[in-house]
């Protein structure tokens, strides 16, 4: 009896740790914006420039990211669409078209960071030159063409599990990378977790904040989060009725997916985005702060200064780290131009082309940058590619907070034809109103509220409604205030 029941409770963890694995991928890929090449570059200058205070806005900025990846994970799940397609079903013609203008030049200015990024860290580690390096990065779009395959709940595992493994290491080098400094004064450390006014004055502080919030809030990051639930989403409805509706996910499926999906991009998105850029913040704030050379240093200065100041052995850690981060985020937005393709344009041409004339979209400018600047300018190129994420940004957001306040639109049938379909309508009753239980609104409003007419409405509560405007309105005055100061 004991045995047995020993049997029982390893079954049970067994199957526990399973759901839980099955539950990593979506997350990680969305974090992956945070660790990118663009955010190394803003957080490695504005550590030289302003020391540990900018490590407030790196945690705010995180913050950020989370509320609005909530609101886009919400919006996947329960209608079964991603932003881009209900940007072109909701919203005027005209405006849809610029907005899939501004996400395609959001993909761009993203790729480029990350494709530089790769080129550099092969020059560093392999000799390689840097415009051939550029040239070489479009062998990891081929990658993405072999794995990713939104339609294979196989494939898209095997791409996750790629990425997982990038940023796991990623993490892991910057780790070892904090680990090779030495700190002089840690409490300076936790000031600069807390917000400094009088810098807000200085036009160079409010430039890197925003460079910042853009590397960490990214534009296509929050299509990617509308988008990468949709494989699991189906096969909850394919494993439990046989088959799936497009873009109408089963009540049964959207409960199976939603609460996991965000617990997951919660853990993913405040460790890899925090310790990552906080990370880094704290080693160009301890080596580079009042280093005029650290200012303007392009990734590979960051390189040379690494080794000269600690050791070549920190050097070539940080070049491996951006050579991952670089992949991953790479990879990534290869498998973003496809979304944004069949979102706007329901472009119906073969994923092989559509994916590669995007990456070349995309490699083309990178490859002029390399001809015509070589190694010098780099990093101040990076870090405009991040302010202007942050300036696209209001345009991408504001569609999505007012899909997620849409009761028409965030609403599911508690009776799916699916179940009326196999005549499951009373064992699935049951069901929904075990999975749903006496208080399942985790915000205690009207969300999964349950109508006379069988709907079930996942619109935002009043936090989650309050807040993201809040900060959408915050993120927009911060640019208006920023192009201000430039300008004059």
């Amino acid at each position: 009896m004991l045995t047995a029941n020993r049997i029982t409770s390893f079954s049970s963890y067994t199957k526990y740790i399973s759901d839980i694995i099955n539950l990593i991928g979506p997350g990680v890929i969305v974090s992956v914006a945070q660790i990118d090449n663009g955010n190394i570059a803003t957080s490695t200058t504005s550590g030289a420039l302003f020391k540990y205070n900018p490590l407030f806005i790196v945690i705010l900025s995180n913050i950020f990211a989370l509320i609005f990846q909530i609101l886009s994970c919400k919006l996947g799940v329960v209608t079964g669409k991603d932003l881009c397609k209900l940007c072109k079903e909701k919203i005027n013609p005209k405006l849809s078209k610029v907005i899939f203008v501004l996400v395609e030049l959001s993909i761009v200015s993203g790729d480029l960071s990350q494709l530089i990024g790769s080129a550099v860290a092969m020059n560093i580690l392999f000799k390689i030159p840097t415009n051939i390096g550029l040239a070489l990065t479009v062998v990891d779009c081929f990658l993405v063409l072999i794995f990713y395959n939104n339609n294979s709940l196989k494939g898209v595992r095997i791409f996750e599990i790629l990425v997982t493994l990038l940023v796991g290491a990623t993490m892991l080098l910057f780790g070892i990378e904090l680990k090779q400094i030495h700190i002089g004064d840690k409490l300076e450390v936790l000031k600069g977790t807390i917000p400094h006014f009088k810098d807000y004055k200085n036009s160079k502080f409010l430039y890197s904040q925003a460079s910042i919030v853009g590397s960490n809030v990214m534009p296509i990051n929050l299509i990617i989060g509308s988008y990468v639930t949709q494989a699991r989403l189906k096969n909850f409805d394919v494993v439990k009725y046989g088959r799936c509706i497009l873009n109408k996910p089963s009540l049964y499926a959207v409960k199976a997916t939603l609460s996991g999906s965000i617990i997951e991009l919660a853990i993913a998105l405040l460790i890899a985005g925090i310790f990552v850029n906080g990370a880094i913040v704290v080693i160009s704030g301890t080596l580079f702060y009042n280093n005029p050379n650290a200012v303007d240093a392009d990734l590979k200065g960051i390189y040379l200064m690494l080794c000269q100041l600690v050791s070549k052995f920190a050097g070539k850690i940080f070049a491996v780290a951006i050579l991952f981060a670089g992949q991953s985020a790479s990879w990534v937005g290869v498998a973003a131009s496809e979304i944004v393709l069949l979102g706007f344009m329901d472009l119906t041409v073969d994923p092989w082309v559509s994916k590669i004339i995007t990456r070349l979209v995309a490699l083309i400018p990178c490859l002029i940058i390399g001809i015509f600047f070589g190694d010098k300018g780099i990093n101040a190129v990076l870090n405009f590619s991040q302010v202007l994420l942050a300036l696209i940004l209001p345009f991408v957001v504001i569609p999505l907070i007012m899909f997620t306040n849409d009761k028409e639109i965030m609403n599911v049938d508690k009776l799916h034809e699916l179940e009326i379909e196999q005549g499951q309508e009373q064992d699935n009753n049951d069901e929904n109103e075990r999975l749903l239980g006496p208080s399942s609104n985790q915000e205690g409003s009207k969300d999964d509220e349950i109508n006379g007419e069988g709907k079930i409405y996942f619109n935002n509560g009043n936090f989650l409604k309050w807040s993201s405007w809040s900060i959408c309105f915050l993120i927009t005055g911060l640019n208006i205030v920023m192009l201000g100061s430039i300008l004059i």
